[in-house]
């Protein structure tokens, strides 16, 4: 039973929809991001009933299908909220080139001060970049594909956890601004997150995303390679 398609596919959509819920019912509390919270339930199951990751992965094989559906759907809150963005875009613009900067040099820093082997500084320096952008970064740069997988997934999740948080110790309430912030620091996970707030959060998240993306494509090789490495 557990090697059937189904089951895996039922099993994932069980947890996070409970996932979902739990989030909800907390007020949606970052510390239950639903992600975060079917990821260790999953987990947790496959320990209890001996799923291996490769059943496992077979069994949910068309989820990947589905990711490029699902990134062409994130046009719909970019296009709902056309003006507001257009409106905003050269701050924009400008704000992700800026946070962009600073997220690169102070990874390689960071890395560099710590003492990390080259490896592992090249994957932190793709690591607020969403995970199929960064991996084409990591073909051009020589890069380690499970470092950067890694680093990314490692972004990702605390970043929607402790953005949320920050945001609302800062008393930031636009919309806006919060959806752009989680698009910057966490890309796609940023942008589910961003999902849960507004239409108008995920837009600007959706495009906060992207720039940074494009930018990253541009600007990290160059860093590595003014960096030494």
């Amino acid at each position: 039973m557990f090697e059937h398609p189904l089951f895996m596919i039922f099993l994932t959509l069980s947890v996070f929809i409970i996932s979902e819920k739990i989030f909800v019912h907390f007020n949606k509390n970052s510390l239950l991001n639903p992600v975060l919270i079917t990821i260790i339930l999953i987990i947790a199951i496959m320990s209890i009933f001996d799923i291996s990751y490769e059943q496992y992965k077979e069994g949910t094989q068309i989820f990947n299908y589905l990711i490029a559906p699902a990134i062409v759907a994130l046009a719909v809150p970019v296009y709902q909220n056309l003006k507001k963005v257009r409106s905003s875009l050269s701050l924009v613009l400008s704000a992700t080139l800026i946070s962009g900067i600073g997220i690169f040099v102070s990874a390689l820093f960071l890395g560099t001060l710590f003492g990390l082997p080259d490896a592992m500084v090249e994957a932190l320096s793709t690591k607020s970049i969403t995970l199929p952008i960064a991996l084409e970064i990591a073909a051009l740069t020589d890069g380690s594909f499970p470092l950067v997988v890694i680093g990314v997934f490692s972004t990702g999740l605390p970043g929607v956890i402790v953005v949320p948080m920050l945001l609302k110790l800062l008393k930031v309430k636009d919309e806006a601004l919060q959806g752009l912030v989680l698009g910057i620091t966490a890309h796609a996970f940023g942008i589910a997150r961003a999902l849960a707030i507004s239409p108008l959060a995920a837009a600007f998240a959706s495009i906060g995303m992207v720039i940074m993306g494009c930018f990253a494509v541009v600007a990290v090789p160059i860093i590595l390679k003014l960096g030494g490495f």
